[in-house]
């Protein structure tokens, strides 16, 4: 008979107990949430980092594998995951030197890839860069089916050069300048900016996914690995940021 009155008289939490207990966790939770979002950030921004490292590694054995009198790179860098698309143009060039799909991918790229090299709140997009399946404009080299999305942008890409390339030349002579002969002759005969460029600060490879402002030159979020396979962090326009670093070589 105790027991069940003992039983009786015992009670749960209050509304305004449950209501503090409430209160607590949203605090914690407010408390921490910037700290997990930015612990998020630097990881995702770490994961670009080692694909852009990964890229060095493929594009560096890809040139050692196609000896040429210029240093050699594909076309499309999709073509390091496929191979080229037509063997006859390139009966040795089938070997694959990505072997994850997932590599082309920022992890900050909500569209995984398919807004192309450039988010597309960008201003300008430079689209005869961006590569996915069967991507290219007529004349530029394609994509392949089996092609995966990019995030990245390619600055050598065979595609049709739409920006003011200076003295740049049609190398091969298939009709027009591309992306990889215009930045070459930049590499080498320098710009507005330089009379030329160390290797160590010109971009091979660029990521523009961990921007808030892609189009400021305040941003310095922009990744950046360069021929030579150093990473350096800019805004849109990295040459500013190779002119401060290597002051003797400016005009």
């Amino acid at each position: 008979m105790r027991d069940t009155i003992r039983l009786g008289r015992s009670r749960g939490f209050t509304l305004v107990e449950l209501l503090v207990v409430i209160a607590i966790i949203a605090l914690l939770v407010a408390l921490l949430m910037p700290a997990l979002l930015e612990a998020r950030r630097r990881a995702r921004q770490a994961q670009c980092m080692n694909n852009l490292n990964q890229f060095h590694k493929a594009l560096v054995m890809f040139d050692q594998d196609h000896e040429a009198l210029i240093e050699n790179y594909p076309d499309r860098l999709t073509y390091l995951y496929t191979g080229y698309p037509q063997a006859s143009d390139h009966p040795t060039w089938k070997e694959r030197y990505a072997k994850d799909n997932r590599l082309f991918q920022c992890p900050s790229d909500d569209s995984r890839g398919h807004e192309g090299g450039k988010p597309k709140i960008c201003s300008g997009q430079y689209t005869e860069t961006d590569e996915g399946p069967n991507l290219g404009d007529t004349g530029d080299p394609k994509c392949t089916a089996d092609a995966p999305w990019c995030s990245y942008l390619y600055e050598f890409s065979g595609a049709h050069c739409t920006w003011p390339y200076g003295t740049a030349k049609d190398t091969n002579g298939d009709g027009f300048v591309s992306w990889q002969e215009a930045k070459f002759n930049q590499l080498t005969n320098g710009d507005g900016y330089m009379q030329s460029y160390p290797r160590t600060w010109f971009p091979i490879v660029r990521c523009f996914y961990h921007a808030l402002r892609p189009d400021s030159n305040g941003e310095d979020n922009v990744f950046n690995l360069a021929i030579d396979g150093n990473f350096f962090q800019s805004g849109p326009q990295w040459e500013l940021v190779a002119e401060q670093n290597n002051q003797a070589d400016k005009k």
